[in-house]
């Protein structure tokens, strides 16, 4: 087994990182013509998104036990497998119901990326060099989707709305491609990892782990900020303020570099500050951020501008908060497959809740996204200090990092 990973792994793993969250938003330049087109209301158009999140909830469960008894990289490629089929189901659609179906299958499969990325890290470093690694991880999954929504907004201009998800089927294909060059990171196969009696047991021992509830929750409330936005923003963007679809796209870059530098400065500082203030920070700056959009819109600051430039801010501090958070949830967890299979759960079970509930208000309602935001993070401070009552059970040195 490899002792640590090398270039070109470093850059396929951040690829792989990216692959959820592209799936997630590139279509939402196209989410007011898609509506248009099969006659939506506000309360229906939301299940395009609560339905992938949904599935990649609910996908990640069954790959720690398939990642477990047959290694990591199976598991892994049967996932983008399954993405692949739900994404040509998509385009093959003729009806609402039937594309909420592919996107569910298409989630089912995506769950794998991030959830193997983070199996596979665990494997091979813990602490600091951990958290570095989720740190470039999470580069990518600020910069590709960002440029991947900008290239979808172009497509939707000249093919429609499934020209968004003809570049989603291009980027499944490379990205199954690339995974080929990651080594087999797992110590050694269980064969009796899909017995149902030890699955149960291993995921109930998991969701028994206070401290492993409260990172996924930490994590999961910034998840679900990302996601409120990705759902709410098109109809505010495109439909209050004018945006072209290509225009809201590459609008869409500008929030990506809160995630790019937030990211970047975990990193530098995951040897100089703690993980309990790294979050700590985060959460002020989302807070701070919400604060300053509302102050925006309550102003009539009514542009492309008031609505993703504090979204720079909010991102950062979304990355500093999930990847102290997730460094340290994986690295004091044993059984690091199911571990990080229940963390991603939960964190996606909060973006399912997120979107399912914003969705029932009127996305037209612009003044209610920044209220939201800013709610959601006075929640996240309160999980804070439960978290930092008691931060870690057993290992020393996550201990040492996390204060």
């Amino acid at each position: 087994m490899p002792k640590l990973f090398q270039f070109p792994q470093i850059l396929v793993l951040m690829v792989l990182f990216s692959f959820l969250p592209v799936a997630a938003v590139v279509f939402t330049p196209a989410y007011p013509a898609l509506s248009r087109e099969f006659g939506l209301s506000a309360n229906q158009d939301q299940w395009m998104m609560t339905l992938f999140l949904l599935g990649s909830s609910f996908g990640r469960l069954p790959y720690g036990p398939l990642a477990n008894r047959f290694g990591r990289k199976p598991a892994l490629f049967l996932g983008l497998i399954v993405a692949l089929v739900g994404t040509i189901l998509i385009l093959a659609s003729t009806s609402y119901p039937v594309l909420c179906i592919g996107r569910l299958i298409q989630a089912l499969g995506c769950a794998v990326s991030m959830k193997i990325g983070y199996t596979m890290i665990a494997d091979l470093h813990a602490g600091a060099i951990a958290t570095k690694m989720l740190s470039y991880g999470m580069l990518a999954y600020a910069i590709l989707p960002g440029v991947s929504t900008g290239i979808a907004g172009h497509l939707t201009e000249y093919y429609g709305w499934k020209g968004s998800f003809w570049f989603f089927l291009a980027f499944n294909l490379f990205v199954i491609l690339s995974c080929t060059c990651l080594p087999e990171t797992s110590k050694e196969k269980d064969r009796h990892a899909l017995k149902l009696k030890k699955i149960a047991a291993g995921y109930k021992a998991q969701f028994k782990d206070r401290n492993l509830v409260l990172w996924g929750s930490l994590m999961g409330l910034s998840t679900a900020i990302l996601y409120i936005f990705a759902q709410q923003a098109p109809f505010v963007g495109i439909e209050i303020m004018g945006l072209t679809p290509e225009e809201y796209g590459w609008f869409y870059l500008v929030p990506s570099m809160g995630i790019a530098v937030g990211s970047l400065l975990t990193a530098y500082l995951a040897d100089r500050l703690s993980a309990k203030w790294g979050m700590f920070y985060g959460i002020a700056s989302i807070a701070a951020a919400s604060l300053l959009m509302q102050l925006f819109f309550l102003g009539s600051w009514i542009s492309g501008w008031a609505l993703f430039l504090p979204q720079v801010v909010v991102q950062l501090g979304d990355a500093l908060l999930y990847n102290n958070a997730s460094s340290i949830a994986v690295s004091e967890a044993k059984d690091k497959s199911n571990a990080s299979a229940i963390i991603l759960f939960i964190s996606s079970c909060w973006g399912v809740l997120g979107t399912f509930l914003i969705g029932t208000l009127d996305p037209r309602a612009f003044l209610s996204l920044p209220l939201v935001f800013l709610l959601i993070s006075i929640f996240m401070g309160i999980l804070w200090l439960l978290v930092r009552a008691k931060p870690c059970k057993k290992d020393p040195k996550a201990l040492q990092e996390w204060y």
